[in-house]
């Protein structure tokens, strides 16, 4: 368990919420829809969904735009999408394109 309760914005415990992480990597570009179907498949029945992006080295505006679209349709129907240990340049990309809007955006340390 985790103490971990203020930097969330969720009020739920994470004790009692269903967690899963999956990983992104390499380059997303064009139509995303595969990558997400895949992303929806092994995050199937999660609450919270952890997206580690330490190995994604580039999206494109198209790829991020259907990232958008799936982290808003999370989003509506009431699951919290985390992308975490994302290079900077791409969460600053994500923040633009407003996926921090629907979406939980962390950057890498490094």
């Amino acid at each position: 368990t985790s103490s971990n309760s203020g930097a969330s914005r969720c009020s739920m415990p994470l004790s009692r919420t269903a967690t899963r992480t999956v990983a992104l990597a390499g380059e997303i570009t064009g139509d995303a829809t595969t990558v997400l179907d895949e992303l929806d498949a092994k995050l199937s029945g999660a609450e919270v969904m952890v997206i580690s992006c330490d190995k994604l080295i580039r999206v494109d505006f198209s790829a991020a735009g259907t990232l958008l679209n799936w982290a808003s349709a999370q989003h509506a129907q009431g699951h919290q999408a985390q992308f975490s240990h994302v290079h900077r340049l791409v969460a600053v990309f994500f923040n633009v394109i407003g996926i921090n809007e629907v979406a939980r955006v962390i950057p890498r340390a490094d």
